[in-house]
Order: C-alpha cells, then sequence, then structure tokens
C-alpha cells in the first residue's frame, strides 16, 4: 500500500497536515462478525483492509467463515510498528490501518495524533 495514487512519498492534498483534525476514538467495528471480504479468487478476510489473514472459501467452504470474528478481534491488537504506546487506548485509527500506513511509511502525524510513542 502507498500512502499516495500515484506512489509517490508525499501527501494527498486532502491529507496534509493542515487538514488534520481529531478524530473520535476508534471503540471497534463489526468486521469479521457482521460483514467481511471477498475477493474475486475467493478468499475471504474481515475487510478490505485487515486481509491478512484470511480463509480460502474455494478450498474450506462457507463453514470457514466463523473464524472470520476471531480473526478481526486479534487484528484489532497492537501488530507491530511502535511498541509501548500509552495512549493505545485513545487511538482514532483502527489497527489494521494503522499497520499499513507505519508498512508503507506513512507520516505518522496524519494517523497518529497523540504525539510522541514511549519507550
Amino acid at each position: 500500500m502507498s500512502p499516495t495514487i500515484g506512489g509517490e512519498a508525499t501527501p494527498l492534498a486532502s491529507r496534509a497536515q493542515k487538514y488534520v483534525r481529531a478524530r473520535r476514538v476508534f471503540t471497534g467495528c463489526n468486521v469479521g462478525h457482521t460483514f467481511f471480504h471477498v475477493d474475486p479468487h475467493g478468499i475471504a478476510s474481515v475487510c478490505k483492509i485487515g486481509r491478512d489473514p484470511s480463509v480460502n472459501l474455494m478450498t474450506e467452504g462457507l463453514v470457514a467463515l466463523p473464524r472470520l470474528g476471531g480473526i478481526a478481534e486479534s487484528l484489532q491488537l497492537r501488530t507491530g510498528g511502535r511498541s509501548g504506546c500509552s495512549k493505545i487506548g485513545s487511538c482514532g485509527t483502527c489497527r489494521p490501518l494503522a499497520k499499513l500506513r507505519q508498512e508503507a511509511g506513512d507520516n505518522r502525524s496524519l494517523y497518529c495524533q497523540h504525539g510522541s510513542y514511549e519507550a
């Protein structure tokens, strides 16, 4: 995932620093429980952002779908990136999205609005 449409490292104008505003605390969502994402190859994941781990509906069938609930819960845990953030309970970004932004090298201030991480 690239932080921009064209693949360059600069942020889109709509995500520029002057447009960043406080978000509500992310308290979870119903991914994997009440809805899910399936790609054209029959790979089901909790949502279009959190695609790994997934279940293969072509080989496992629909009986594999209930496992998505547990996958969703595991994806909401702290998954890499910075450790020791004391403000994780007041974060405004879901963990799968934050993980993708971290891996893409996105400017942390665009999705983490709590200042610096503690070691």
